[in-house]
């Protein structure tokens, strides 16, 4: 679930990302080796089978830009009430990033995939890979205080 999570933010839509990697895996167990570890395997269709949905998803509807404006507003009204933790946090940062750039910066810093393989994934050229996971960090770096990574103290 935590895989799905980070390619979709609902819940719900995670959750049937999740149940359609299930299925795909019981159809494909017979393709498995047990010499090979089961976990990169059973990993692996769990993250393509995110990649899909996010296909699909982008063929149904727009990609609509999630303003930053809003986001920094937002936490700077609530930031005497609201502490968040790192992990939380970053999550919540990761989320005012375009779709697209959310997608890339996954499949890139998470997943490790190359560029060529994201640019093959996602129908785009490697140019453009490399562009949307360098404005997707130049856009964490100025949301992250002092451009790093570390805990809100609570």
């Amino acid at each position: 679930m935590s895989i799905c999570i980070r390619y979709e933010k609902d819940e719900e839509l995670a959750l049937e990302t999740l149940n359609l990697a299930f299925i795909k895996i019981l159809k494909k167990l017979h393709t498995y080796e047990p010499k090979f570890p089961f976990d990169p395997w059973f990993k692996r269709i769990t993250v393509n089978q995110a990649i899909d949905s996010y296909r699909k998803k982008v063929r149904r509807m727009e990609l609509f830009e999630t303003g930053v404006d809003d986001l920094e507003n937002q936490s700077s009204t609530h930031e005497a009430d609201t502490e968040w933790v790192e992990k939380e946090y970053l999550e919540h940062i990761l989320q005012s990033l375009k779709k697209v750039e959310q997608v890339v910066f996954n499949l890139y810093a998470v997943d490790g995939y190359s560029h060529k393989e994201i640019a093959e994934t996602l129908d785009m050229s490697e140019r453009s890979s490399i562009r949307h996971l360098a404005s997707a960090r130049r856009k964490l770096q100025e949301m992250l205080p002092n451009g790093e990574i570390g805990l809100r103290k609570a």
